[in-house]
């Protein structure tokens, strides 16, 4: 497991649902996890986001039996939600990453978490 700097804490009441301080100021946000990536990043969603029927959706997906089992992606992905469509499509617009740093970002808008290097664009050509 990757050492993040951010404060996180695990529910103790549901499986795939995390305490997260996505602000860096000590306020922590309860969250869904859908995957942890090996390079320490972490998918997830705000529930606080969902309104009272998504909120339903989502418990009755943590409940199933296999909820202990597999990451909450793999568990959404075998889902058919009541209004007929699959659980991962359906959920995977909230979805947001945050990296071993703490910086959250969208993970479809062309970025990758992890640090790079810089290069200098004003150095000399050889």
């Amino acid at each position: 497991m990757a050492q993040v700097s951010y404060k996180n804490q695990k529910s103790r009441e549901y499986p795939h649902i995390e305490w997260f301080e996505l602000n860096s100021d000590g306020i922590l946000h309860e969250c869904a996890v859908m995957r942890r990536t090996p390079d320490g990043n972490v998918l997830f969603f705000k529930t606080n986001d969902l309104d009272d029927i998504d909120k339903r959706r989502l418990a009755g997906i943590l409940s199933d039996r296999n909820a202990n089992n597999f990451e909450l992606w793999d568990l959404m992905a075998q889902k058919t939600l009541g209004n007929g469509m699959n659980a991962l499509a359906y959920f995977n617009q909230l979805v947001r990453m945050v990296t071993p740093n703490g910086k959250v970002i969208d993970p479809r808008a062309g970025q990758m978490g992890g640090q790079v290097g810089t290069i200098n664009t004003n150095a000399p050509a050889a």
